[in-house]
């Protein structure tokens, strides 16, 4: 038997990304809070990346 690994396939729990740019965290959060995922409680991950 092969599998893929003991954690949850990305299919099944990637709805999507967004790719902002802003000054600080405190603007990234608002924008955030608009995301319908965010809002009905769903998880949204925030990370920085580099250019």
């Amino acid at each position: 038997m092969i599998t893929d690994g003991p954690y949850a396939d990305t299919k099944e729990v990637f709805a999507g990304y967004y790719i902002v740019e802003e000054d600080d965290l405190d603007s990234v959060i608002d924008i955030v809070r608009a995301i319908p995922a965010a809002r009905l409680g769903g998880a949204v991950e925030v990370r920085p990346v580099d250019e």
